[in-house]
Parts: structure tokens; sequence; C-alpha cells
């Protein structure tokens, strides 16, 4: 395990760019207070809150006014809650100084159809829960495709696309299919967006092989790789780690995407992730960028 001296030394400035805090309509292990708290007394550079079915614009808000001097960034995922593929959600969730959106995730056609069936409950995200209410209270709404059946890109899709661009807000690709990654995202810079981040690429309903990733850095994208998904079993530590190695740190964001209750705080997350990059062989300045930099950079926050 890492000292704690040198722990506190690459946690510094460290930005987390996937944290699901509460308020929210699922339990959470800490909330908005609690991470600035823990950004402004260890030093963190900042953090993005998440909400699967809300906004967190206007919760940024408040932080930044009591916590001045730490980085707190709002956003939107485009799930059903806010209409789904929805650019006046995006516009108003912007002019409220979001972000980060992130297209759907919860609401994914491709996520809905990978856990459709599945009858061992603890193979389920944690907010599995929550959707299963809504579809059986017939207030679900439709599954979210960013693509048509011909696998171009839709129409609603390249309407937030352009206010993305607009505001020039980071375009996250949350939980859809493989196949639509590239029509998106080739979509999203023909439109002017200057920021993307691939979500989690080793998560198993997004999973992407080293040669996807690969192809895809073409359009200078950032790949998301979260500490919960090597900590729940859902890839390996030598995957996620292999693929920073082939891939290569400056394209790679570290995050945790912590918050559930039965998982670690975002302070022993990051200092288990680090403590796999050490043992690894990876360099203390390549984990200052895969956890500082890179991020403070597709945020505009340096």
């Amino acid at each position: 395990m890492v000292d704690k001296e040198t722990a506190a030394g690459l946690l510094k400035g460290a930005f987390d760019t996937h944290v699901h805090s509460a308020p929210d309509v699922l339990p959470r292990r800490f909330d908005d207070v609690d991470l600035a708290n823990l950004a402004r007394d260890r030093g963190f550079g900042g953090f993005v809150l998440k909400s699967h079915h809300a906004s967190t614009a206007d919760r940024a808000n408040l932080i930044r006014r009591m916590f001045p001097d730490v980085h707190v960034y709002g956003a939107i995922a485009l799930n059903n809650p806010v209409g789904g593929l929805n650019a006046t959600a995006i516009d108003i969730a912007a002019r409220l100084g979001a972000r980060v959106v992130w297209l759907p995730t919860v609401d994914s056609a491709n996520e809905q159809e990978n856990v459709a069936g599945q009858l061992d409950e603890t193979k389920l995200p944690y907010w599995m829960s929550i959707a299963r209410e809504l579809r059986a209270a017939g207030i679900a709404g439709n599954w979210l495709k960013v693509t048509g059946d011909d696998g171009k890109v839709n129409p609603e899709t390249r309407q937030c696309l352009d206010v993305m661009a607009k505001y020039d807000m980071v375009m996250a690709t949350g939980h859809i299919s493989p196949a639509e990654l590239e029509p998106v995202i080739s979509a999203a810079r023909e439109a002017g967006v200057g920021r993307i981040i691939i979500t989690h690429p080793e998560f198993p309903t997004t999973h992407l092989d080293i040669e996807t990733q690969k192809k895809l850095q073409r359009y200078d994208v950032y790949f998301e790789r979260c500490f919960t998904t090597p900590h729940t079993a859902k890839c390996t530590w030598d995957e996620t780690l292999n693929n920073i190695k082939e891939v290569g740190p400056s394209s790679t964001i570290v995050a945790t995407d912590l918050g559930q209750t039965t998982n670690p705080g975002i302070e022993d997350g990051f200092q288990i992730y680090i403590d796999h990059m050490l043992n690894a062989g990876f360099s203390e300045a390549q984990i200052k960028q895969v956890t500082q930099h890179n991020a403070a950079s597709i945020l505009g926050a340096e």
C-alpha cells in the first residue's frame, strides 16, 4: 500500500470527473457539502457532480458560493427525467453553468437491453431499482439511442450537439453502445464540440477493445477509466492498467464513479487506484497527468 505522505502528494490537485453524491434519488455515501469539505481539506482540484436523473447545475452553483476556492462543476445526463435527447434541457443547464453533458445512461437502449432479463441481482447496476420501479409504473419512457436504424446520428442528437458546441460543454458518451460511438463523436466534432470524454470503456455494457480505443484516438478524445469498474470486478485491474499503458496516459482520465453506499469514499478510491498504478510501474508524473492535468484541461480549469 502506498504510504500516506506519497498518496497525499499525488492526490493534491486531483479532479474527479464522475462522482455521485447526495441529494439523489438513490442512497449515497456522501453529499455535495462533504465533497467540498474533502476537496478543500485535502487540496483536491475539483469534481463533477453526476446524477442519472436530474441536472446538477443548481447544486454546483450553491456549493461554489459556499466554497469559492473549490472547483465544482454541474452536469446533465440525457435520460428520460430531463426529456431524453432534449436540447432545451441542455441549454437551460448551460445557462446555469453546467459543464458536462452525458449522453443517455440509465435510459440508453444499450444499457436497458443488456440488463433485461438478468436474474442475478448482484450483477445489476446500482441504479436499476429506480429503473425497474419507473418501468413497472409505466412511466419510464422510451429507450434512447443517438443513432437511427441506419446507423446515422438522429436529428434530436444533432440538436443536442449544436447546443453543447454553443456553450463549449464537455460531451461524455454515457452508456451508449459501442456501435453508436464513432458516428456521434464524428458528428460532435463536425458540430464544433471541442471537448469529448469516452465514458468507462472497460465497463461491460460500454466495453471497447484496445484496437477500437486506438482507432477513436484520432478524434482527440479522453478515455475516462473509473475506479468502480475494476473494484467491483466488472473488469480486471490488469485490463484497466494495460489499457492506460497501451492507449497512453496522455488520453486517460482517472475518475472514481463513486458515491454508492456499498463502495469506499473518494479519497480511499483514488488511493487504491494510485496504489495499483504505482505497483504497475507508472511514474508519479504519469499519475498526476491522469488524475489531475488531463481532467483540468478538458474542464477548462487550467
